[in-house]
């Protein structure tokens, strides 16, 4: 199989990624009502007035996503791409720790086995 080229790969998952923002706007059980929103282009909580994602709306994210991990891994992967374009003169390693690096933090399913 014949590998895409990376800016193909880049163009497929910002697709998924907005695929995945207009799925949960419709189906997200907080739908319409979510205050802990972000208000761009500063990424700024419309709840808090902290940096988006914030504490709260992480909270959230992670009870409306559980059992998906991989679908809020691509609706943060979206966000993220987002918010580089928005905050241009924010260090790349920040944003990427704010928006996706609280994800790999969270205990994947298979580390409460034991070998």
């Amino acid at each position: 199989m014949e590998e895409a080229a990376p800016d193909v790969r880049v163009r497929r998952a910002m697709a998924l990624g907005r695929a995945a923002r207009a799925h949960y706007r419709r189906t997200g059980p907080l739908a319409g009502m979510n205050l802990h929103a972000p208000v761009r282009p500063d990424w700024t909580c419309a709840g808090c007035g902290g940096h988006w994602p914030c504490h709260t709306r992480r909270s959230q994210l992670l009870a409306e996503f559980d059992g998906a991990p991989a679908s809020l891994t691509l609706l943060m992967g979206g966000h993220f791409i987002d918010a580089a374009q928005d905050l241009r003169t924010e260090p790349a390693h920040l944003l990427y720790e704010r928006f996706m690096g609280w994800l790999r933090q969270q205990p994947r399913p298979d580390d409460d086995q034991e070998p």
